[in-house]
This record gives C-alpha cells, sequence and structure tokens, in this order.
C-alpha cells in the first residue's frame, strides 16, 4: 500500500518539486497552500505524513504543528517541517512542537525521499 503525504506550501512550484520527487518514488501526494487548507484537507483525508512550510499565509507552519498536536484525530500524523528559515531555533522550535524531522531549503531530493522513508516506515 502506498503512503499519502501531504504537501503544505505556499509556494506552487515547491509543491510542484516535492510532489513530483515523492510521486516518483511511489508515494501518492495531495497538496495544501497554506495551514488552513492543510487542516481542512487532513481533517477529511488522515495522511500518512505532512511535509509542512513555516512561512505561510492565513496560518503559519506551527500553528498548524501545534493544532494537530493537540487534536487527538490528527496528534498521531508525522510531521516534516522543510523551510527556508533555517535558522536553528527554528529547528529547535519545530521539534518541540512536535515534528518529526526538519529539512531547509533548499533540499536534497535524496535527503526528502530518505526523511520520508526514516519518518513514515513507507517505501513509496
Amino acid at each position: 500500500m502506498s503512503c499519502r503525504v501531504l504537501v503544505v506550501d505556499d509556494s506552487d512550484v515547491l509543491r510542484k518539486i516535492v510532489g513530483f520527487n515523492l510521486s516518483k518514488e511511489g508515494f501518492i501526494v495531495e497538496e495544501a497552500r497554506d495551514g488552513v487548507e492543510a487542516l481542512e484537507r487532513m481533517a477529511s483525508a488522515k495522511p500518512d505524513l505532512v511535509i509542512l512550510d513555516i512561512m505561510m499565509p492565513r496560518l503559519n507552519g506551527f500553528e498548524v504543528l501545534k493544532r494537530m498536536r493537540t487534536d487527538p484525530e490528527l496528534s498521531s500524523i508525522p510531521v516534516i517541517v522543510l523551510t527556508a528559515k533555517g535558522g536553528e531555533d527554528d529547528a529547535k522550535t519545530a521539534l518541540q512542537n512536535g515534528a518529526n524531522g526538519f529539512l531547509t531549503k533548499p533540499f536534497s531530493p535524496v535527503k526528502l525521499i530518505e526523511e520520508v522513508r526514516r519518518v513514515t516506515g513507507c517505501a513509496g
């Protein structure tokens, strides 16, 4: 069975790049443009993993993560934070808020796939 990954980023280009790399490896990819849309999608169909940007309109990634971790329906979904904000504090804040992994942009597609497999246990 293929794992479903929700890619949440306000950049169309980034969503397409991440989606392409994951699809190529056999993952089923869904997309959301911001945190509000992400939470709506998660509520209707639970993904096996969320790849989450930090800086987004309407609801940022840290807020999405906090809401996920306090919602019994969403709290067990693993999250990899993928952000251009590569400061040490961002990684620490993401992990303290319950992220399972942290990658910075620009990212290596190989590293992304390795991290997705590590966090989900899915081959694709």
